[in-house]
């Protein structure tokens, strides 16, 4: 009975994602492009065109036309036009805060100041710039703006902590909450440029959904941490089944807070639909995982694998409809 209203549910997923991500984009060629052409025309050096990218491709567009989107509908409102506008440009830079603390040389260290007093901070180069012209204007379409500076402390952090990602070797359970931290406090900062203030049990919700998707994103990138040294739940993993067995506990304690939330039943159960459609993946890439680790005595040795064999390519229609399959599976 479940897996018929899943699969019945399914076109619905879909036609709510791609208008969502049509509408992004279109959106980001009218009030983004001419504006990120001004810094693509006066960089330094500092910018590269995978900055660019991860703006235009990812951040600007996902995290208004996927996340915002789909907390609009929870909430049975319509995205407005601020605040996608707010999720638009502090969005838009997450790409590149996650990219200071990635190579330290580009200025980290006054990061906190920045997020507290961008009135106060000069930009020395074109990374600086950007990032302070997209933060001041994306706080100029918030509600709350203080709010989000004080959310954007706690990201900041984060961020701080996950540094013992390299420097150290912390526990699993430290490490599962360096991970939590760092995927929670950002899905509150995003929550928090919709104009009305979460209650307790959403930011519950959005803090453990976060962290589940970071958890996610982490399994994805294996190959580029393990090149890095950087310690997560998929890097130090010796067994697969381990791994997925902690992801899908996690997956299933989404939907228990994800149900305490003060909205309607059935918007609830609609959003954990798309949820799980974009949760889906991570199975596909677990099965990749779990075929590999049968190669090599049913234990999980990355430094056996080449890049390809721990790529998961969801491009291809068979993982497509892995993923389909998996989505009718967990959906519930």
């Amino acid at each position: 009975m479940f897996k018929f209203q899943n699969l019945a549910l399914l076109p619905w997923v879909y036609f709510f994602l791609l208008k969502n991500v049509n509408r992004q984009k279109k959106f980001i060629r009218n009030s983004l492009e001419e504006e990120l052409n001004f810094f693509r025309n006066n960089k330094d050096g500092s910018l590269s065109a995978a900055d660019f990218k991860k703006i235009n491709s990812y951040y600007a567009l996902g995290v208004p036309a996927i996340l915002g989107e789909s907390l609009a509908y929870l909430r049975g409102e319509q995205l407005t036009e601020r605040e996608r506008s707010c999720l638009t440009y502090l969005g838009g830079i997450s790409g590149l805060l996650d990219d200071l603390f990635d190579a330290p040389g580009k200025g980290a260290e006054h990061l906190k100041e920045f997020i507290q007093s961008p009135e106060k901070l000069y930009p020395s180069n074109s990374h600086e710039k950007l990032l302070l012209y997209f933060y001041k204007k994306g706080l100029t379409f918030s509600d709350h703006p203080e709010e989000i500076q004080k959310q954007a402390e706690k990201v900041y952090e984060a961020q701080q902590l996950s540094l013992q990602q390299k420097d150290s070797f912390p526990s699993s359970e430290s490490l599962n909450d360096i991970i939590y931290s760092k995927g929670g406090s950002s899905f509150i900062y995003y929550r928090l440029c919709l104009k009305d203030l979460p209650d307790k049990a959403e930011v519950d919700f959005l803090y453990h959904l976060g962290g589940l998707m970071q958890l996610g994103n982490d399994i994805f990138d294996v190959w580029e941490d393990h090149l890095s040294e950087t310690q997560t739940a998929a890097t130090i993993c010796k067994n697969i089944n381990e791994l997925r067995s902690h992801f899908f506990n996690e997956l299933n304690e989404s939907f228990r807070l994800a149900r305490k939330m003060n909205y309607d039943k059935k918007r609830v159960d609609n959003f954990l639909k798309i949820i799980s459609l974009a949760i889906s993946r991570v199975f596909v890439c677990l099965d990749q995982f779990e075929n590999l680790q049968r190669s090599t005595g049913d234990r999980f040795i990355i430094k056996k694998y080449t890049r390809i064999q721990l790529i998961c390519d969801m491009q291809k229609s068979s993982n497509q409809l892995k993923a389909i399959g998996w989505y009718l599976k967990n959906s519930n």
